[in-house]
């Protein structure tokens, strides 16, 4: 059976949410030729002695090569795992992925870019147009981008997971911007009230440089207190 872990990475740009796609080169491989979301197989064999890879030691193990390979970063988060599984998303035989999303960050996009990859091997696309389909990717990578935003979408209001894609440190502003981006409205008062107030983020004990606060005045910069995603008991939005 063949296992693959594929990667649906997301970052943020001034006019929205884009996806990271690679081009597939490998001519023995199906969809040559083809955009896809980042991925590879799971290594279950040991070829270090034959100028290989060695095997795997676990998923999490895997999931690191494979973006140490790929896309030359490692993602200020990935999601827990999406499994899918059938025997003809693969012209191979019998396959399962299991997909992720992940969220980019300024720093991720930044090692990405100096990676050296150039745009006929790498590059960004439009979320929008690829869940309207309008692109004809590799293998089953259309769906398996739409059920991951979907995911997402529906953790956003009830989780800190778009705080990621941001900065280590970032503003009320940028917090406020992010979210719209993700489709959910959120002010001033909410953040306060439901991100400063609880502790979800905390001051990184300086100021910004730029005057982005209200009136003009200098804004407080914010970071996240731990790697771990907070979970709501209420939408964020009420």
């Amino acid at each position: 059976m063949i296992v693959s872990i594929d990667l649906v990475c997301l970052r943020l740009t001034p006019k929205g949410i884009q996806v990271l796609l690679v081009k597939r080169q490998n001519p023995t491989r199906p969809d040559c030729g083809k955009w896809a979301i980042p991925g590879g197989l799971v290594y279950d064999e040991d070829w270090s002695t034959k100028g290989g890879d060695p095997a795997d030691d676990d998923f999490d193990s895997a999931r690191r090569r494979i973006c140490r390979q790929k896309i030359h970063t490692y993602p200020n988060f990935i999601s827990d795992p999406i499994v899918n599984g059938n025997p003809k998303r693969d012209p191979d035989g019998w396959s399962v992925s299991i997909s992720h999303y992940a969220l980019l960050n300024p720093s991720n996009v930044e090692q990405i870019d100096n990676s050296g990859m150039d745009k006929d091997r790498a590059d960004w696309f439009d979320l929008e147009d690829l869940l309207k389909g309008e692109m004809n990717l590799a293998f089953d990578h259309s769906s398996q981008i739409k059920h991951a935003w979907s995911k997402l979408r529906a953790a956003v209001e009830y989780t800190s997971v778009v705080l990621f894609s941001l900065e280590t440190e970032f503003l009320v502003a940028d917090i406020i911007d992010a979210y719209a981006k993700f489709g959910v409205d959120v002010n001033r008062m909410t953040v306060k009230r439901r991100l400063i107030d609880t502790g979800v983020i905390v001051s990184a004990n300086k100021l910004a440089s730029s005057s982005k606060g209200r009136g003009g005045k200098p804004a407080t910069v914010y970071r996240l207190p731990s790697k771990e995603v907070t979970y709501f008991q209420t939408c964020l939005r009420g």
